[in-house]
């Protein structure tokens, strides 16, 4: 939920600074709140599944049925963080690959120079992550290393 908070509200953002810069007041205004709802719903949400998981776990009655309440895992942490890692950097890199290579074609077809295309801005972000999520897949043992640490 964290991840597509960081990547809906720069979109959003940059809708409203377009529409400033045209002078569309009706548009802005609405585009503003709809930006202040998102991220009011993201806050909420944010708070609900990180802060009130007690509260969740009452209401959803997850604890009842259980014959041991505890889980054992025969693992170290260093596996458990580096199997997160490998999971969260797969999904940043399937989740932004097709964009980039979507992104990289529309630039060929059109036959523009990288500087004058309107959307280079957006292939470099979506490369940055696509290259973000290949090397957590890859460096996960590091990484987990140093978040050990």
């Amino acid at each position: 939920m964290i991840y597509r908070t960081l990547t809906v509200l720069p979109e959003l953002i940059s809708n409203l600074y377009f529409l400033y810069e045209n002078g569309d007041s009706k548009e802005l205004v609405g585009l503003f709140s709809s930006i202040l709802i998102a991220v009011l719903f993201f806050c909420v949400i944010i708070r609900l599944f990180l802060f009130k998981t007690l509260w969740i776990i009452e209401k959803l009655k997850l604890d009842k049925g259980f014959e041991t309440e505890t889980i054992e895992i025969q693992s170290n942490e260093n596996r458990i963080i580096t199997i997160a890692l490998i999971v969260i950097g797969g999904f940043i890199f399937i989740d932004n690959l097709p964009i980039l290579l979507k992104e990289i074609a529309v630039f060929f077809r059109d036959k523009a120079q990288f500087k004058d295309y309107p959307k280079s801005g957006w292939i470099v972000f979506f490369f940055c992550k696509s290259i973000l999520g290949y090397l957590l897949m890859t460096n996960s043992f590091r990484i987990a290393k140093f978040i050990k640490k």
